[in-house]
């Protein structure tokens, strides 16, 4: 009997599940046949979705669709919800987990239930989440109606620059669509935005857009009529204004803004009267019309006509508005900076618990980076200690080698100590040789002197402190006393300090020594102050520090002048080394 019971339990969830299929497979095709009469037969859709029972949608994806074109359905036949009843299976589910058309259109739908509520704000913070995601979604039919709707928020919030720029947008997906009334209404509007920004450029260029449709019907025409009307009176001139009065037949025929473009249009034209008349018409027979426009036409009418009185109370009530709506605009750029506020605050706040949330990974990351190194530290040591005893048997080994080492450096260094004694002995070989030298060059210039008495006194001047500055020097080197070498240190000081004394000291001792070469430089012209210059080469330094020991900014040129009378090509060789060379030579 168990079994029989389990067995009748196991058909009836069979068969539950069968009629559950069969439900889902059935509201699924009723669904989709009223998504795709929503755009032709809105009135048809909404009766096929009321047919649905709510208890037949089964999952959560299902009840969000249902939602949607519910609100879809209403919201084409005119019939505005102003709560989320409806909607808010779509909100809760495609809000997150919908595609790009599914999120858009949830938010244009939400956006119109705050519109019907009266919460312009929310409503137009919702059609911009929804442009948010447009860039993604392939709906451009719900993206044009999208900024339609934004740029009507926009015309409300005095905004008419967006206004403007919403409704050129549409008319743009419109075209693509080839959905001519729907551009062509959205090129109206545009029209209108550009004229209330004064922007005769981009006004001009709208109708010419809106000249270029051909298949308008009667009402469409009165429309255009009317707005050229306007922008004749916004930016065009007389003639042209008493020519679209002219082209229009029945005056009364006209909507109120037409109506109202024309008493304006008799105004500037002078018609008074036909103006008043008009005016009195609208405000007798169009009831809901523009107070602003009425007012701003009839005050200067009234004015002209002599009613000052009359001008002068419909003027407060004219100025009364725009305070209003001045105070309206500020109140709304309050409210924006507030919304700012609001949003800076909560990216703030979502940053923070970014912030904590990545720092508790971080702190996870770091914790398991420890726990594996401590492990890898326990792995190592239990190494070492395998290691260990390979260690000290090898260290043994190694000792020995040390020690082998140890005499092998022993020996070196008994090496270097001998070569370093035979080093010492040969510097001192060097040594004598260089006093030797110095004793000879010493001894010459003595001998220099007694045999040729005809010299120049200044020159046998040079000649002998060159001579204490030699004898000096060599007593230094021979016992290498410091004493003897102070008095050369300090004659060396004060003979280069003077640069001129010194030059030319070492120009005579070199007349002196090396006759033929001071007089090579005298064959070729050079002057006492440039023989001296090429002494300095004479005697070691280099062209940098012949340069710094003259401390003259024309030793360049100095150097250049030389070299043309020696016939010296600056490419071909370092004045230096030739100077050098020929001091050998010579």
């Amino acid at each position: 009997m168990k079994r029989i019971y389990h067995f009748l339990g196991l058909l009836q969830l069979l068969l539950a599940c069968c009629i559950s299929s069969c439900s889902n497979h059935k509201v699924q095709v009723t669904l989709t046949r009223a998504e795709s009469l929503m755009e032709s037969y809105p009135d048809s859709a909404l009766s096929l979705l009321k047919g649905i029972e709510k208890s037949d949608l089964g999952s959560r994806e299902e009840q969000a669709r249902y939602a949607l074109l519910l609100s879809m359905a209403l919201d084409k036949n005119y019939i505005d919800t102003t709560n989320f009843q409806v909607l808010q299976p779509a909100i809760d589910y495609y809000l997150e987990k919908g595609n790009a058309n599914e999120k858009l259109r949830t938010y244009y739908y939400q956006g119109r239930i705050f519109q019907n509520m009266g919460d312009r704000d929310n409503a137009l913070n919702a059609f911009i989440k929804s442009m948010d995601v447009s860039s993604e979604s392939t709906d451009s039919v719900s993206i044009a109606r999208t900024l339609v709707a934004e740029g009507g928020l926009y015309h409300d919030f005095y905004d008419f620059n967006s206004y403007t720029n919403c409704y050129l947008e549409a008319a743009k997906i419109y075209k693509d669509l080839s959905l001519k009334r729907n551009e062509f209404d959205c090129l109206l509007n545009a029209l209108n935005g550009a004229m209330l920004l004064g922007n005769q450029n981009k006004g001009d260029s709208i109708l010419a857009l809106c000249d270029g449709f051909s298949d308008l019907d009667s009402t469409q025409e009165v429309v255009l009529t009317g707005y050229r009307l306007s922008h004749a009176l916004e930016f065009g001139d007389i003639p042209e204004i008493r020519g679209l009065i002219e082209r229009q037949e029945d005056n009364y025929d006209l909507d109120t803004n037409g109506l109202l473009n024309l008493a304006s249009a008799h105004y500037k034209l002078g018609n008074y009267v036909e103006a008043k008349h008009l005016l009195n018409y609208i405000s007798n027979n169009r009831p809901g019309f523009n107070t602003l426009k009425y007012q701003a036409i009839l005050v200067p009418v009234l004015e002209n006509m002599g009613d000052y009185k009359e001008a002068f109370t419909i003027y407060k009530q004219f100025s009364h508005s725009i305070d209003s709506i001045n105070t309206f605009k500020f109140d709304q750029k309050s409210k924006s900076i507030e919304e700012k506020h609001k949003i800076e605050l909560k990216s703030q706040q979502d940053a923070r618990e970014k912030a904590k949330i990545i720092w508790c990974c971080i702190g996870g990351i770091i914790f398991l980076i420890m726990v594996v190194i401590i492990m890898l530290l326990l792995f190592r040591s239990n190494k070492s200690q395998k290691d260990l005893a390979i260690e000290r048997a090898k260290s043994s080994e190694l000792e020995n080698k040390r020690l082998k080492s140890d005499r092998e450096k022993l020996e070196l260094e008994n090496k270097n100590l001998q070569l370093e004694r035979d080093n010492k002995a040969l510097e001192a070989e060097n040594l004598s040789h260089r006093v030797e030298v110095l004793e000879n060059e010493s001894a010459s210039l003595k001998e220099l002197i007694d045999s040729q008495e005809e010299l120049p006194s200044e020159v046998q001047q040079a000649i002998k402190v060159r001579i204490e500055m030699l004898n000096a020097l060599m007593a230094g080197y021979i016992t290498d006393n410091e004493q003897y070498e102070k008095p050369y240190e300090s004659w060396i000081k004060e003979l280069t300090d003077n640069t001129e004394e010194f030059m030319n000291s070492n120009r005579l001792a070199f007349q002196v020594s090396h006759p033929r070469f001071i007089q090579y430089f005298e064959d070729h012209g050079l002057t006492v102050g440039e023989i001296n210059y090429v002494c300095l080469y004479a005697i070691g330094l280099r062209g940098k520090e012949v340069g710094n020991y003259m401390k003259k900014r024309s030793h360049v040129n100095i150097s250049s002048g030389i070299r043309k009378k020696l016939g010296i090509d600056k490419h071909e060789t370092n004045i230096g080394i030739y100077v050098r060379k020929l001091l050998k030579e010579l």
